[in-house]
């Protein structure tokens, strides 16, 4: 729902989970705090704001950030997508400063997934009908063509609908280094920037793997088939953060939710010293990608669908999953 809420769709409360409250309702012990590490030989866990606590079973869903560590000065310049709610703060405080700037401003989104696609073109659309912002806008990305994971058929759509609304898409670069005010790709070609998104591939939090956790050459933990790690069988993992070892499997949204039921059961076993039940996941995904306004794209294998319908039927999806979790 974050495309939603960066257009001005959704509320901030429209899309997100009070988790406080969820856990006492649940009667689970919530505790807000930054983990830095964990030692799985004495099964403690250190954080930044609470005193060091052990566990019997500890389950790992922490997600994951856009990579940006390769990148010279990223962590200073520009604004990662993850956490959301660092984002969204940064987003609307900048709109808030430049309300009545008369400069045209310039976007730059760097990564050509769905993520950069939709927030791009999200922000597009909150300024160009709620603000007096005179705005332009830059796609960055790696490949040939943005969304390589999708059909052909997405992909011309989104080309053709990216031109009509005047992005200009910067193929086959990537960023090196950026500054106060300019990005340097990776051809020596500088671009002037207002406001820049770091939406590229998933990377990995590093203290699971500095904590002695099996990982993989990312640093995403590795896990069986029953989201247990390879390395120590009384952690689990799912998500983002997570390396399924029996498949790969691409970073989305849809993997963890469908987990999480998993999860469940598994700890629970473990608990009560029961057999654990595998993950299978599916091997196609339904895909459903907002163009900024209230329309969307259906994308599954060779499928490609698109209408205003089909954001209709992706806010009825998106709302009732939310309602599970409202009081």
């Amino acid at each position: 729902m974050l495309p939603g809420l960066i257009a001005g769709h959704y509320s901030y409360e429209d899309c997100h989970i009070d988790l406080h409250r969820l856990c006492n309702q649940a009667g689970v012990q919530f505790i807000h705090s930054t983990v830095e590490r964990i030692n799985p030989d004495s099964r403690t866990i250190y954080s930044t704001q609470f005193p060091p606590f052990n566990y019997d079973l500890l389950s790992l869903n922490i997600g994951s950030r856009p990579a940006i560590e390769d990148i010279e000065g990223a962590n200073s310049f520009g604004s990662a997508i993850k956490p959301v709610k660092n984002f969204f703060n940064n987003w609307v405080k900048w709109i808030e400063s430049h309300f009545a700037s008369k400069q045209k401003q310039h976007f730059v989104v760097v990564g050509g997934g769905a993520a950069g696609v939709e927030v791009l073109l999200a922000m597009q659309y909150r300024l160009q009908n709620s603000t007096p912002i005179n705005a332009v806008f830059t796609l960055i990305c790696t490949d040939q063509t943005p969304l390589t994971s999708h059909n052909q058929a997405v992909q011309k759509f989104f080309r053709q609908y990216l031109q009509s609304r005047n992005i200009k898409i910067i193929k086959n670069s990537h960023v090196t280094s950026i500054d106060k005010y300019q990005l340097h790709l990776n051809d020596g070609t500088l671009i002037q920037y207002d406001f820049t998104v770091w939406t590229i591939h998933a990377g990995a939090h590093p203290w699971p793997a500095t904590s002695g956790l099996q990982c993989d050459e990312s640093g995403f933990i590795e896990v069986d088939q029953y989201l247990r790690s390879l390395s120590h069988p009384n952690i689990f993992a799912a998500g983002d953060c997570a390396a399924f070892t029996p498949r790969l499997l691409p970073k989305a949204g849809v993997f963890a939710v469908r987990e999480g039921p998993i999860l469940y059961k598994n700890l629970n076993a473990s608990l009560m010293q029961q057999p654990l039940a595998p993950f299978k996941p599916q091997k196609h995904f339904l895909s459903l990608l907002t163009t900024g306004e209230r329309h969307a794209v259906a994308s599954r294998n060779f499928i490609f669908l698109q209408g205003k319908w089909v954001w209709y039927w992706k806010n009825y999806i998106d709302k009732t999953f939310m309602q599970h979790f409202k009081p």
